[in-house]
């Protein structure tokens, strides 16, 4: 889908749902190539470099394939060996987060060069800002084009909401990126894994009702939790997941526990 004049937006063929994700392209610039390999061998000819917005298997599992191609990548963090971002993601499941990252997501370990939100990336007649945010991941950056294109990775904007499983990640830190992203002034909004919304009124209308999830999880695990029940039943209730799927049942009530002792804390803290 053409966005703007020389801005490709890329949606993977089940609409960017994990453990994929859309891809933009900016000129000779491909961000986030993780829009399956068939997509990705279709425009590799047009591609000077590749960006990650962060290093989510699910946005640099692909990234191999570009380094088997020559094509550079640039990554927001050093840790791109599988056992790395383990340690990052899954502290304490290490081994079972490596086999859920190889098989389920088809990450390898790749190489990438280290960029940051002051790197320039500009060319072929784009301005690019690099906007840095915290809570979903330590390393997750975003992208502003030309001043009105706004990739903006894992603010999503799905139904399921906000996600901040892995150690790192901070519900609070997270809401405020998501908040500060009302003082710019873009008109489309690309997520990672959803389509791209157009229009002011519409772009702050999703972006509303996406910040509204922080308030209902944690409304809905105060509730729980005033009422006696301990962590290891509320996961068990699964109530930001709802429907897990069985092969990974394991891996991802990790990330909910995480998730809910993460607004837990905060509730402690005066959240």
């Amino acid at each position: 889908m053409k966005i703007a004049d020389g801005v490709y937006f890329i949606e993977e063929r089940n609409g960017g749902k994990f453990p994929h994700c859309n891809s933009l392209i900016v000129g000779g610039i491909l961000i986030d190539p993780n829009c399956g390999i068939d997509l990705l061998q279709t425009v590799i000819d047009k591609i000077e470099i590749a960006v990650l917005s962060h290093n989510h298997p699910d946005h640099s599992a692909l990234a191999w394939y570009l380094n088997k191609m020559r094509v550079d990548i640039y990554a927001p963090h050093p840790s791109t060996g599988v056992g790395e971002l383990a340690e990052r993601f899954a502290k304490g499941m290490e081994e079972r987060w490596i086999e859920f990252a190889t098989e389920f997501v088809g990450l390898r370990d790749f190489h990438a060069e280290i960029y940051s939100s002051s790197s320039d990336f500009s060319r072929n007649g784009h301005e690019i800002e690099i906007i840095k945010t915290w809570g979903h991941t330590d390393d997750m950056h975003l992208f502003l084009v030309d001043g009105k294109v706004l990739y903006s990775a894992d603010v999503d904007l799905t139904d399921f909401g906000p996600w901040y499983g892995n150690p790192e990640s901070d519900p609070f830190k997270f809401r405020k990126s998501i908040e500060s992203l009302f003082d710019y002034d873009f008109d489309v909004i690309v997520p990672s894994h959803s389509k791209p919304v157009f229009g002011r009124e519409e772009i702050e209308r999703k972006l509303n009702q996406y910040i509204e999830h922080f308030d209902r999880r944690h409304e809905m695990l105060e509730e729980l939790y005033e009422r006696g029940m301990s962590i290891d039943e509320i996961v068990k209730l699964s109530p930001i997941y709802r429907k897990k799927i069985s092969q990974l049942e394991d891996i991802m009530d990790y990330f909910e526990r995480n998730m809910i002792e993460k607004h837990l804390q905060l509730e402690k803290k005066g959240f």
